[in-house]
């Protein structure tokens, strides 16, 4: 096994254990019901203290439209069909997380760290990810329309049959990307760097 794959076999391991039922129940109710995550991970955490700490939690389906994410660490975490619209997800990391069919539209992704993470089938209608780091991501069939992308890294992502229609990825870097079948129509190419990229 891999290091990487034992480190997000470690970190969802954790939520399966009968110790931690309660936890992430309290978790799952304060998230997707406004309350306060980050008091309830703290005091989990203790003695170390840390409040972003969700890497590998199970929250598939879970409506957490318009919460406050930033700097949270999901990565590894399953947030496949998650109602992420509008959540605020700046500086996040996202490595290895399972959105697919999620819905991330207006949601803030600036700086995010998603490598490697699955976002297939995802809505990204009109979000903002700004110098995020989408390297090896899977964006099979996501929705990007009027996204913004600009500086973000694509370098061997998977945008095959993508809807990036009207998306502005000025000075992003798509080396190696996969784009068959994907819609640049209106996109804003300005100083990307595509490699051998055929819009």
């Amino acid at each position: 096994m891999s290091e990487e794959n034992g480190h997000a076999a470690e970190v969802r391991d954790r939520w399966a254990r009968p110790e931690n039922a309660a936890v992430l129940a309290e978790l799952r109710a304060a998230l997707t019901g406004g309350g306060d995550w980050r008091a309830l991970v703290r005091e989990w955490t203790l003695p170390w203290g840390t409040e972003n700490d969700l890497a590998g939690i199970p929250l598939a389906g879970a409506g957490l439209g318009g919460t406050d994410l930033t700097g949270v660490h999901l990565s590894y975490a399953d947030l496949r069909g998650c109602d992420l619209a509008g959540c605020d997800l700046t500086d996040a990391q996202l490595t290895g997380t399972d959105l697919t069919g999620a819905g991330l539209a207006n949601a803030t992704l600036t700086r995010a760290n998603a490598g490697l993470a699955d976002l297939t089938d995802a809505d990204l209608t009109g979000a903002r990810a700004d110098d995020a780091v989408l390297s090896r991501a899977r964006l099979t069939r996501a929705t990007l329309r009027g996204a913004s992308l600009r500086a973000a890294r694509l370098v061997g992502a998977d945008l095959t049959d993508a809807d990036l229609t009207d998306a502005d990825l000025t000075d992003a870097v798509l080396i190696a990307a996969t784009t068959d079948g994907a819609n640049l129509t209106g996109a804003r190419l300005d100083g990307a760097r595509r490699g051998t990229l055929r819009p």
